[in-house]
């Protein structure tokens, strides 16, 4: 068993809802599934999306969803593919409309920030850093990490990163 397994082994998806089917009971598979992709086709979360999340909609099962990716992230044999698309739909929960599960989410990924900034400085995929990076600054709680971050990640991160990102509004880094 590893630490997804053990996340998902935590919630009763039957009694959680879906959009489309009774209830998210075919959720956990779907992970499962997400996590042993090998290319992008392999991970399309076609159980997820439309399912427990459509744009900026989402339902509640967003919540033990994000705390099972971010567990996840902790399993180093999670190809690069499957990784990305764990960062994508994390970064598309963490922005829902609901401001609660927005905020749930956001506590999700918190718990697990360490392996955010792993991938960041991990270099296995810039997208995948980029994606980690938008999640950390968006639930980091101290702001001179971020700016730290990205003082000696820089060149792990795409070179189309916004200007605004790099700009450091407080705090005085060390060096």
């Amino acid at each position: 068993m590893n630490a997804m397994e053990l996340e998902i082994g935590l919630y009763d998806w039957s009694a959680l809802p879906c959009r489309y089917c009774k209830s998210a009971a075919h959720v956990p598979a779907d992970l499962l599934r997400l996590a042993r992709a090998r290319t992008g086709e392999e991970a399309v979360p076609r159980g997820i999306e439309y399912h427990v999340l459509q744009e900026t909609w989402a339902t509640p099962t967003v919540v033990p969803v994000a705390r099972v990716l971010m567990a996840g992230l902790a399993d180093r044999r999670v190809t690069p593919e499957a990784r990305h698309q764990f960062l994508h739909l994390l970064w598309s929960f963490v922005v829902v409309d609901d401001d609660a599960l927005a905020e749930a989410c956001k506590d999700a990924v918190r718990a697990g920030t360490w392996s955010l900034y792993e991938e960041i400085l991990s270099g296995r995929s810039k997208g995948s850093a980029l994606m980690a990076y938008w999640l950390v600054k968006e639930v980091e709680t101290a702001p001179v990490r971020v700016e730290w971050l990205l003082r000696v990640a820089r060149h792990l991160l795409p070179e189309d990163l916004f200007e605004d990102d790099e700009e450091s509004p407080t705090a005085q880094l060390p060096g």
